[in-house]
């Protein structure tokens, strides 16, 4: 089963950053229709598999905020978010980084699993409300 990999950085409640490993698999060796993300630190591994890299990424997020680890990739970034578009078409491993006020455009495009220190990293939620912030300041 192919599978790309991905050295990625974790930020622990105490201030420490650690690093993990990323495995990504566009096809679920246990489902074809769906995608799996594994993450292994300190050589513990956990899974979520889900139907977009977006959703299964939104729950390894949940999994880690429980334990107070905030992981540093995009796609945890406070004004990265993928667009409805995005989701349905591919692996849903596209978003946007968002300004509020204004739309999104091809050059926003970011991979959720690539890193860019400038991104400022948050929990669900928070980035959640940015999202809706900067969806009401298109309407008006």
């Amino acid at each position: 089963m192919d599978s790309e990999k991905k050295v990625i950085k974790l930020h622990r409640n105490e201030g420490e950053i650690i690093e993990g490993i990323l495995k990504l698999y566009e096809e679920s060796p246990n489902d074809e229709d769906m995608v799996l993300i594994e993450l292994t630190v300190d050589s513990n591994t956990i899974s979520f598999q889900d139907e977009n890299f977006f959703e299964a990424f939104q729950a390894l997020r949940r999994h880690l905020e429980e334990r107070h680890i905030q992981i540093m990739c995009n796609g945890a970034a406070i004004n990265v978010y993928p667009s409805p578009m995005q989701l349905s078409m591919g692996v849903g491993r596209s978003a946007y980084k968002l300004n509020v006020g204004k739309p999104a455009t091809t050059e926003d495009i970011v991979d959720i699993f690539e890193y860019e220190g400038n991104l400022k990293f948050v929990g669900i939620e928070e980035q959640l409300n940015y999202y809706i912030s900067w969806s009401k300041s298109l309407k008006s």
